[in-house]
């Protein structure tokens, strides 16, 4: 009995709690929903028109030389000489002494050769000397040919009548044929000594082209310039064993520099279509620390062929003459500008108002409307747009992560 009334007890306490509990539920207070509030954009914008502009293409490349030069010693030897500007950074006038090399051998060479000379021409005029006299004697051979022929006829004539023996007629017979060899022998000697003659008049030719080179290699022990320039690269001096495969400096004409830079296919493509882009004018601008250097050039050439890794053309534009280049040297960093292509009834716009190349948007209404387009170029940081877009619209210039067509905008004041 005791226990039946714990279990009566605990039931109603649990009920007591279970009923407490769904009470508290019924008369819980609900709380008033907020709606969630739309968020405005600020954003600066700009009124647009249309108009005609020829943009300048903005590009970079480097300063070249159209002109320089690998110095080399055109021959071998050990240097004894330099000139007074032979050195890095040297300026050098075209003639003036670069390095000389030891010319003792080359002295001796001509020694050499000159007795070489000597001795092909003392063996040619003995040579033509036989020859003419084996020529005169020729004249001589035929009159004693002849002369023995008479005598053996005659003999022959007189053999039968017992005026003259058969051992005279022999011996006239024997004497007009050794004339007869003898004249042979002697047309062979003379074509052997007109054979000698032409041999040795080549060795001759040979022995004079010796000398000329010989004295051609004493001139070139001395290196001169071979145009106004600057030297770097210098890598000699005085006591150095040089060959003529060793090269000893290069030699730069900063009096034809010209300008190197790049270009891409879209631009090129549009220069090539209208006009070309040789005569083109470009400035030059060199960036001198705080100095800002301007010098005019003139389009010229481009490279012989386009470049995949860079996916454009090299261009040149060598400098105008009469300019002070204020020390400029190839290898400095230029900008270049050249005129683009002019293009009629545009929008120029900064590039930041335009979004993926082909949208950009306006406020209308405090809420923004989006219009498709077309960049035909950049100009610096604007971008050149065309589209069916109204006049004095309103262009949202700020950029926004989130922009979609209908975001609510407030406009900066």
């Amino acid at each position: 009995m005791k226990k039946l009334v714990q279990l009566l007890v605990v039931f109603a306490l649990l009920g007591g709690a279970g009923g407490f509990f769904a009470l508290l539920v019924l008369t819980k207070p609900e709380a008033a929903s907020n709606p969630a509030e739309e968020r405005e954009w600020v954003v600066d914008t700009i009124s647009i028109k249309r108009t005609n502009l020829q943009p300048n293409l903005k590009l970079f490349g480097r300063i070249i030389s159209s002109r320089d030069a690998d110095l080399r010693p055109l021959v071998e030897g050990r240097i004894v000489e330099t000139g007074s500007n032979f050195y890095a950074g040297g300026r050098v006038r075209k003639g003036e002494l670069l390095v000389a090399v030891d010319t003792f051998k080359y002295e001796t060479e001509i020694v050499d050769a000159e007795a070489a000379v000597l001795e092909a021409n003392a063996a040619l005029e003995e040579a033509k000397s036989d020859l003419a006299a084996n020529q005169e004697l020729v004249v001589f051979d035929k009159e004693q040919e002849t002369l023995r022929k008479i005598d053996l006829d005659r003999k022959k004539s007189l053999l039968g009548n017992g005026v003259v023996s058969g051992k005279s007629v022999d011996d006239a017979r024997f004497a007009y044929l050794s004339s007869r060899q003898n004249r042979v022998v002697r047309f062979e000697t003379i074509a052997r000594l007109k054979a000698q003659v032409s041999r040795l008049t080549a060795s001759v030719t040979r022995a004079e082209v010796r000398l000329k080179r010989a004295k051609r290699d004493l001139e070139e022990t001395r290196l001169h310039a071979p145009f106004d320039g600057i030297l770097v690269d210098v890598s000699a001096a005085i006591g150095k064993r040089v060959s003529s495969s060793d090269k000893i400096a290069r030699l730069i004409d900063v009096e034809r520099l010209e300008a190197r830079f790049h270009m891409s296919d879209a631009q090129f493509g549009r220069l090539a279509v209208n006009g070309g882009f040789q005569g083109r004018p470009a400035e030059i601008i060199w960036r001198a620390g705080e100095t800002l250097i301007k010098l005019n050039a003139t389009l010229s050439r481009v490279q012989g062929e386009f470049d995949a890794t860079s996916g454009g053309v090299w261009l040149y534009a060598p400098i105008s003459g009469g300019q002070n280049i204020y020390d400029l040297r190839p290898g400095a960093f230029v900008e270049a500008r050249t005129p683009d292509i002019s293009y009629e009834n545009v929008f120029r716009v900064p590039e930041s108002a335009v979004y993926d190349s082909e949208r950009v948007y306006f406020v209308k209404n405090g809420r923004l409307v989006e219009a498709s387009i077309s960049v035909l170029t950049l100009d610096g940081f604007d971008a050149l747009i065309s589209g069916d877009i109204a006049e004095d619209s309103r262009l949202v210039v700020t950029r926004i992560p989130e922009i979609a067509p209908g975001l609510k905008v407030q406009i900066r004041e």
